[in-house]
């Protein structure tokens, strides 16, 4: 069992749910220029092997860069004529990147099942959207592989965040919160010492920061969704990730046929 691993309250949740299906978890974090204190996720990998035993979880960071310029800028000439902006989707080729990779260490590693800490609560980031997520299994199942998102329907607590700070309306926002949270999982497990950990200075000095965020933010609430609206913005995120996703399979089944003389190859070493 692998599982994309920031080392935050949701991928470690999503961690300790599927240790109950499997004898081994493989905590994957990557590192890539723009991402900073990727060393925090060993703060709760940590704390998972001492909780449940240092035989259950192996916790490895793999660098990403290569990687997250091909997802970026392959066919950029075509892609920015197609689809504008959303090129600057950043977070999404991000964490396509991670899933792309992650494929790569499962095919390599002979593991047949994925999930990651994707949630409900952050739709509007390309990953963590149904109708995206629907692609990306897709994508692991095309080479045998499970991919599940078990923490998908988790709540979070209502908080102020920077959004609401700035008076931007986020329409994708849940408001009523009862259901179970990743948060108060771990503090029943005493990994956490509150079950309000998000957002606070524990929870960033928990996993890796990215400002790049910033820039997606600017071009979906200031622009895109002003302007076109949510329904629209989903329509188009899940063409433009079908389109990526194509593109990369063709590169996948190379790699598969002729490993490291493959063009995919030398974007994961």
């Amino acid at each position: 069992m692998a599982v994309l691993y920031s080392g935050g309250a949701d991928s470690t949740c999503a961690a300790i749910l599927k240790l109950k299906e499997f004898d081994k978890v493989h905590l994957i974090t990557y590192n890539r220029f723009g991402l900073f204190h990727v060393g925090n996720a060993t703060t709760n990998a940590k704390k998972l092997k001492d909780k449940f035993g240092q035989n259950k979880f192996i916790h490895i960071t793999i660098d990403l860069n290569k990687l997250f310029r091909e997802v970026s800028y392959a066919e950029y000439i075509r892609n920015f004529k197609k689809h504008g902006f959303f090129l600057l989707s950043t977070c999404g080729l991000c964490k396509l990147a991670m899933h792309i990779r992650t494929l790569i260490y499962c095919l390599d590693n002979d593991i047949k099942h994925v999930c990651d800490g994707a949630n409900k609560n952050a739709i509007y980031f390309p990953a963590q959207m149904p109708e995206v997520i629907r692609e990306i299994k897709k994508m692991y199942a095309f080479y045998g592989i499970i991919y599940t998102t078990p923490i998908f329907n988790f709540d979070e607590l209502k908080r102020t965040d920077w959004i609401d700070k700035l008076g931007v309306d986020d329409t994708t926002k849940k408001q009523n919160h009862s259901g179970p949270t990743s948060e108060a999982l771990l503090f029943e497990y005493n990994l956490f010492s509150s079950d309000n950990i998000k957002g606070t200075k524990i929870d960033r000095q928990m996993q890796p920061r990215c400002f790049q965020f910033i820039l997606f933010n600017i071009f979906l609430h200031w622009y895109y969704l002003p302007t076109y609206g949510f329904l629209k913005y989903k329509k188009t995120t899940v063409c433009f990730y079908k389109e990526k996703i194509e593109y990369f399979k063709n590169l996948i089944d190379s790699y598969l046929t002729q490993k490291e003389e493959s063009r995919l190859f030398k974007f994961t070493v």
